[in-house]
């Protein structure tokens, strides 16, 4: 009973790693922190009618906190184009702490407004070894929820390694 304990506790730890790296994702627009955000890309096209501005190739963010890189990300503005609505990572999406806890999957969506993000395209999260895989996985930040999803082909797959006893 207790090892079944200490693997829930995994369990547990890894998904909450999860929810608190990606709650880092909404700092890009959402906080001014006292380090700039930078974001390096082969090309930038700034859509202001449609407010949407477009990073495509080899697309880096980088904060104090955390990256965040893929082949394209689309950011969606208000009217004024002074706040960011909604963020669309595409492609070889990785967004990685300084603490070593990773989350991967081929396309990430982040909505402000819904404190949500939404990772699909075989996402993953990892940290020291342990992973959760499955089809979809959704961060809600309001609610200090996160659900991994699967389907009739690919189930969740969560591999906990226990800690080591000094």
């Amino acid at each position: 009973m207790t090892r079944l304990a200490g693997w829930a506790g995994c369990v547990f730890v890894l998904l909450y790693g999860t929810c608190v790296l990606a709650a880092e994702v909404p700092s890009l627009q959402a906080k001014k922190r006292e380090a700039p955000t930078t974001i390096t890309a082969d090309r930038l096209e700034v859509r202001r009618q449609e407010g949407h501005a477009i990073y495509t190739g080899n697309v880096v963010a980088t904060t104090a906190d955390f990256t965040v890189t893929a082949d394209r990300m689309d950011f969606y503005f208000d009217e004024k184009m002074d706040a960011v609505e909604r963020m669309v990572a595409v492609g070889n999406v990785e967004i990685s702490r300084l603490d070593g806890s990773t989350v991967a999957s081929e396309r990430a969506t982040y909505s402000v407004l819904e404190e949500t993000v939404v990772l699909e395209g075989q996402p993953r999260a990892w940290q020291e070894g342990n992973m959760v895989t499955g089809t979809r996985i959704t961060l809600y930040f309001k609610e200090d929820r996160q659900v991994v999803e699967g389907d009739e082909v690919e189930r969740v797959t969560a591999v906990i390694h226990p800690k080591r006893q000094p």
